[in-house]
């Protein structure tokens, strides 16, 4: 049996969604509730020291770190492949992951907790607020929630954020302008790991990314189009989560204007 304990809008969790539904597979889970701090229980510490989703649980065997979940479902269950035959385009996938958990995932932690998580936080007490950034097990994470939650897009790392965002998103366009599809003609897990990425992006206002990228844009809608993109994000993205993102996307748009144009902060 496969149990996946994941967030509603987590980016790491809606990736490891993705491969299941591109394989079609059956699965049983757990949303945590990422802003009570569902993932800091003790029950589930157990289970993933580093308290972050998703984990996977696959006959009593946990595996940990979405990147590492998705190629263990891909091996698991090989059909259908969701990595590229040719050993050069496996190679290509596997390094747009690496891509992803090289900077992206940083940058785009960055811009969300400037955003929508410091919208969610500044509803709380400052008691509250302390506890959310007490039980956050890694020093520099913390306090780059913590600076991000006080200053928003002001916060110095920011900038920097929407830099690799940018860095990313431009080696997309270079990279399909040669296949449809990130790593050679067929749809894989690098395919699946960008999505939530860029989802997020344009989630709060940040689509300018693309705007002059149409391999990008084009790309985007395919992935949206799929049915594996309604069974891994839409379906569960709730109300809470709605309101969590309703955020100034003018903001956050003339942010990124403002860093891509002078390459300050």
């Amino acid at each position: 049996m496969l149990f996946l304990y994941h967030g509603s809008t987590s980016v790491c969790s809606v990736k490891v969604r993705l491969a299941l539904a591109e394989k079609a597979l059956a699965w049983e889970g757990e949303v945590l509730d990422l802003q009570r701090g569902d993932q800091h229980r003790p029950d589930y510490a157990r289970l993933n020291p580093n308290e972050v989703v998703p984990t996977l649980v696959h006959d009593g065997r946990v595996v940990i770190e979405s990147t590492l979940i998705v190629e263990y479902l891909d091996e698991a269950f090989p059909a259908p492949p969701l990595m590229p035959g040719d050993p050069y385009q496996r190679a290509q996938a596997r390094l747009w992951m690496k891509k992803i958990d090289d900077y992206l995932h940083h940058a785009c932690s960055t811009v969300t907790f400037a955003t929508a998580n410091r919208r969610a936080l500044l509803r709380k007490s400052p008691a509250e607020r302390e506890a959310h950034f007490a039980r956050v097990p890694d020093p520099a994470y913390r306090e780059r929630q913590r600076l991000a939650v006080a200053e928003g897009l002001a916060a110095p790392h920011v900038a920097e954020a929407v830099r690799r965002y940018d860095r990313y998103v431009g080696e997309m366009e270079a990279a399909l302008a040669a296949s449809p599809c990130l790593a050679g003609e067929g749809y894989s897990l690098a395919d699946a790991a960008a999505t939530p990425y860029l989802n997020r992006a344009e989630m709060i206002g940040m689509e300018d990314l693309w705007r002059e990228r149409p391999r990008v844009a084009d790309w985007l809608a395919r992935m949206r189009a799929r049915p594996s993109f309604a069974a891994a994000v839409t379906r569960w993205f709730g109300d809470a989560d709605r309101d969590r993102f309703a955020v100034p996307r003018a903001e956050t748009a003339q942010k990124l204007r403002e860093v891509l144009a002078t390459g300050g902060s």
